[in-house]
């Protein structure tokens, strides 16, 4: 077979834009049946490929948008997205009332707040309104108050028989998402047991003896950490794990450990578009822009 001498113009210069490389092609002796077969064999293995996008599988033929490479690029590991997952256990039975939020207000308070005063628990199931699980034998908890002229609030945590676990007074503040903690002298909450908690802004006397309190109640039932769980907790940085809980459908700790990282670098836009994304995910968007305070 004769060997031929072909000179081809587009691949004696080859400018490659992704590294700035200039890169010389001479091609002097090969068959043209052996350059078509290496032509061929270039394109398929992609060395041309940085300069051309594929086309998105699945999208009838057409070539990406630059939305879909960008996508295509940065996938979202599912591990760093900020959601509440609810569980797949039933809720409390019985009297469970759905009043985490409430629409009273104080008789001296001249507008009806919205929102109310709310206590923050999911809103995803109809079913398990107002109810969430938590790992900690002492949860924090966290209501929403809004402006009143109150200035005393009263936090209370029951057991299923209606007997005071725990019962503080907590001054108020002007508004924003309070943070309410079990200390460490209360009793530790049972295992699959079912607790109610309930905020209550208490009204100042008006001398018409119109109701004194206006109340917003949630459940909470303490679960034992699954393996799964704790192996998951143990691979992810301190950082990521309040995310960790979250998928798990473990409300308490996911909302706390958000709420913390927050409280504690309020300019990461990170964080603030994760509070934002997990509040969203259980129903709670409208809380997202208010402050938090202790």
């Amino acid at each position: 077979m004769d060997l031929i001498p072909v000179e081809i113009p587009w691949l004696m210069v080859f400018h490659h834009h992704c590294n700035g490389v200039l890169l010389f092609f001479k091609i002097q002796l090969m068959t043209p049946a052996l350059l078509v077969f290496l032509a061929t064999g270039w394109l398929e293995a992609g060395l041309l490929g940085n300069l051309v996008p594929r086309v998105v599988e699945g999208n009838s033929g057409r070539s990406p948008q630059p939305h879909q490479i960008q996508k295509q690029l940065n996938p979202v590991a599912s591990d760093t997205v900020a959601r509440f997952d609810p569980p797949d256990r039933g809720a409390p039975e019985g009297d469970v009332v759905d009043a985490a939020g409430t629409r009273g207000k104080c008789p001296q308070d001249a507008l009806q707040p919205n929102p109310p005063l709310t206590v923050l628990v999911p809103r995803v199931t109809p079913d398990a309104r107002d109810w969430a699980f938590t790992v900690s034998p002492r949860p924090t908890f966290w209501v929403y108050v809004p402006e009143t002229v109150a200035s005393e609030g009263l936090f209370v945590v029951r057991d299923r028989q209606w007997n005071d676990i725990y019962r503080q007074e907590v001054a108020l503040p002007e508004s924003g998402i309070l943070e309410l903690q079990l200390p460490d002298t209360v009793e530790e909450l049972a295992l699959e047991e079912d607790y109610r908690w309930q905020f209550a802004v208490i009204c100042p006397p008006d001398g018409t003896g119109a109701p004194r309190e206006v109340v917003a109640q949630g459940w909470v039932r303490r679960v034992e950490p699954t393996p799964s769980l704790i192996d998951q907790l143990q691979q992810q940085p301190e950082r990521d794990r309040p995310l960790v809980y979250g998928q798990n459908g473990i409300w308490y700790e996911s909302l706390s450990g958000l709420a913390h990282q927050r409280q504690a670098t309020p300019d990461d836009p990170q964080l603030q578009q994760r509070w934002q994304d997990f509040l969203e995910s259980a129903g709670l968007a409208e809380f997202s822009e208010f402050s938090l305070v202790n």
